[in-house]
């Protein structure tokens, strides 16, 4: 016991934070432990993604309510060299006021404030990845010497559901890749010829099906807490529907690119992205998991 604690003391940590504190509203249960293929659910596959490419420290930002639920599933389910933490995403303010739902991704980063001292990648609970996001962000944040900051970049044709709209954030990069801000938008789909746009009934806008867009795939320098605690509380100052308004990640993002000196690269990948928005969703995930099961990709067993 005493040699595991001093391993765990003075590893180099490789952290992969997921944010699976959601409510999985339009899903219509607990989509982040939905199985899709065998026991294992989307989110499994990320984190053996992760483990083959380097990371060992896996914190899981939950809420109170399904806490249990997650350290049943993940407590004593990695290899012995891999470090198991959870977090609890409070929905309540310092003033006790409450409300239904945690606050959004921006303040799921923001919980992670007390634990993570190194620099730290994070994303969903509920989206695919692929392995090759994986490799990109974790060459990026932990073996340059840049105080960058990094987002893998998705095509929007690569990120769509076919069973309803989705919410992206559009990015906006300048010729050196770097990022000069995201507009989040919350109800992308296809029109009635194939064409994705901005669902909108006054004014359709189109978009391009290259559009990068983020997925909450971040890679952050421990530093970014310097903010971020600040921003929530000018959040929570001006808000407007107290049980309906989501501190967002694209809030900090575009702070730190308006009024830092430090840049956020975009890593662009042509992997598709897949996820369980919808429960008419699942099929294609059973499917997309299968096969890659099929090819060798992943082994039957995670682990």
């Amino acid at each position: 016991m005493m040699c595991f604690f001093f391993y765990i003391c003075f590893m180099v940590k490789r952290t992969l934070a997921i944010m699976a504190a959601g409510m999985g509203s339009r899903f219509g249960s607990l989509k982040q432990l939905h199985p899709v293929y065998d026991t294992y659910a989307i989110m499994d596959y990320s984190i053996h993604d992760a483990i083959q490419v380097g990371y060992n420290h896996i914190v899981f930002i939950v809420r109170d309510e399904i806490l249990e639920s997650f350290k049943k599933r993940y407590i004593h389910s990695f290899p012995e060299d891999i470090y198991v933490e959870f977090l609890i995403q409070s929905n309540i303010l310092p003033d006790s006021q409450t409300r239904k739902k945690p606050w959004g991704t921006g303040h799921a980063l923001l919980a992670l404030k007390e634990t993570i001292t190194n620099d730290f990648t994070l994303i969903n609970a509920d989206d695919f990845y692929g392995r090759h996001a994986f490799q990109l962000m974790y060459n990026a944040i932990f073996n340059e010497t840049s105080s960058n900051h990094f987002l893998v970049g998705y095509a929007l044709k690569n990120t769509l559901s076919e069973n309803g709209s989705v919410s992206r954030g559009i990015c906006r990069i300048d010729a050196n890749d770097n990022l000069r801000g995201i507009e989040e938008q919350t109800a992308i789909g296809k029109n009635e010829v194939g064409a994705i746009i901005i669902l909108n009934d006054e004014n359709p806008k189109p978009l391009k099906p290259d559009t990068l867009v983020s997925m909450n795939f971040w890679g952050f320098k421990q530093y970014v807490f310097n903010v971020v605690e600040d921003l929530f509380s000018a959040f929570i100052n001006d808000i407007s529907d107290f049980e309906k308004d989501e501190f967002y990640i694209t809030y900090i993002i575009n702070h730190l690119v308006e009024n830092s000196s430090t840049n956020i690269k975009v890593l662009a990948t042509n992997d598709a992205w897949f996820g369980i928005t919808y429960l008419a969703d699942e099929f294609l995930a059973r499917k997309q998991i299968k096969s890659f099961i099929e090819v060798n990709k992943y082994p039957k067993k995670l682990w």
